[in-house]
């Protein structure tokens, strides 16, 4: 009778996080995801969590008018045009906070890619080092998750990046400070 109870208990946990997933959408704001990164590097690694909270996602107009700065102008014009964009949500590394200007989603089969960007850099990975780059031209940080359908999954983090447009202006391209950016082992969609 106790091991039919438990399997009752199981069945039903599984059922509601079931009719959780299937009534979450994509499009859902405001939206928190909590996420695990890691960084190893010559001298050993660090892990540490971020937290990307989205009020909303950037509005088309919004969106097209930063995109067309970068194509037009470059870096050196779509910098301040971000820094004039409205705050759309926040990241959070421990006890500190920077606000997001960007924040858009592409809907795919499985789940979603949500890109995100800070209009100041978080971290200069690898800025501390006798013969670190100049960090001037790295403005702002951009995260990257690949989530599925229930808001689990991947994704990176330049944490002080630049932005220019690929080469065939369909998107962009990040170019991260500390050559490639951290990994985010793991993500998930905080439930509230």
């Amino acid at each position: 009778m106790r091991m039919i109870l438990k399997h009752v208990v199981v069945l039903c946990a599984v059922a509601a996080v079931t009719v959780s997933a299937r009534q979450y959408k994509p499009s859902t704001v405001p939206v928190e995801y909590s996420a695990s990164v890691q960084a190893i590097g010559a001298l050993g690694a660090v892990a540490t969590s971020v937290q990307v909270h989205i009020d909303r996602f950037t509005a088309d107009k919004d969106r097209t008018a930063l995109v067309n700065a970068l194509k037009t102008g470059g870096y050196n014009t779509f910098l301040p045009a971000l820094k004039k964009a409205p705050v759309v949500g926040y990241i959070t590394v421990k006890d500190q906070k920077w606000d997001l200007r960007w924040a858009h989603q592409q809907v795919k089969d499985l789940g979603q890619i949500i890109t995100v960007a800070t209009d100041k850099p978080v971290y200069f990975a690898g800025g501390g080092a006798a013969d670190a780059k100049p960090r001037e031209g790295f403005d702002m940080a951009v995260i990257r998750l690949d989530v599925d359908t229930i808001g689990m999954g991947k994704g990176t983090f330049a944490t002080a990046a630049r932005v220019k447009p690929n080469p065939d202006s369909t998107g962009v391209e990040v170019d991260d400070y500390g050559g490639q950016p951290l990994s985010i082992t793991m993500v998930s969609r905080v439930l509230r």
